[in-house]
């Protein structure tokens, strides 16, 4: 994870009780908690609007190499 061991994250961990003290841990860990929550939950509905919008985008313009097979069936008729 972020390429932070467990020597580090023990660290950081210390140094925030030192910092914060005891009493404000459990609220700064709830509202990272909650904040990396609704970062998730957002990401989450703007990659499922995104392939929405691309499945839309597929259906209305055909591909180039559908275009080109038509383009060479056209030739082999004509």
């Amino acid at each position: 994870m972020f390429g932070i061991g467990t020597g580090e994250i023990l660290v950081i961990l210390v140094i925030a009780l030192l910092v914060l003290g005891p009493k404000e841990i459990p609220k700064v860990a709830r509202t990272i908690g909650k904040t990396l929550k609704d970062i998730h939950r957002f990401k989450d509905e703007l990659r499922q609007s995104m392939d929405i919008e691309f499945e839309q985008y597929e259906k209305k313009e055909p591909s180039k190499e559908e275009n080109k097979d038509e383009k060479k069936e056209d030739d082999k008729i004509s």
